[in-house]
């Protein structure tokens, strides 16, 4: 019987330890001027806030109709060569790797022929530009127009 109450009296004692453990205080540090910095319990516990690049502000629809794909999306306050560069940081498009770092002013056409793209084709006029990617399955279209303050993305993914 000693031992029984002995056990039992452990446990509550073991267990109102435990339940002591889990009460959390927080302390306030005042610091004086010259002095170190001591974080307190609360702090150390606190995730800390990244940093992030604010998010492009865009509206995307999507269509699918047979064998093509045809996302637009407008991005505000933006101009074409921003919405380019971000296309191809994002790799957005399949490929965005293999496009010239700056828009091109004229029409010009890159030859790949590389992992099943064949060229890449820019047809430029003063506030649209389009880019096609000729695969050997398909055309997969870039198209940026500048609509006042906005600009209009539309990637078009055609199959043959």
């Amino acid at each position: 019987m000693k031992k029984i109450s002995f056990v039992c009296c452990s446990l509550l004692v073991f267990t109102a330890c435990k339940n002591d453990s889990k009460v959390t205080t927080t302390e306030t540090v005042t610091a004086k001027k010259d002095s170190v910095i001591v974080k307190t319990q609360a702090e150390e516990n606190t995730p800390t806030a990244e940093t992030k690049e604010l998010p492009t502000l865009k509206e995307c629809t999507e269509k699918q109709v047979e064998y093509e794909t045809e996302v637009e999306c407008i991005f505000k306050n933006k101009d074409v060569s921003e919405v380019y560069h971000k296309t191809i940081k994002d790799r957005e498009i399949e490929k965005a790797e293999l496009l010239l770092p700056e828009l091109p002013k004229e029409n010009i056409t890159k030859e790949i022929n590389k992992d099943g793209l064949i060229s890449i084709s820019y047809i430029v006029s003063p506030k649209k530009t389009d880019i096609e990617f000729q695969f050997e399955g398909g055309v997969t279209t870039l198209s940026l127009e500048q609509k006042d303050k906005d600009v209009k993305r539309v990637i078009i993914h055609s199959a043959d």
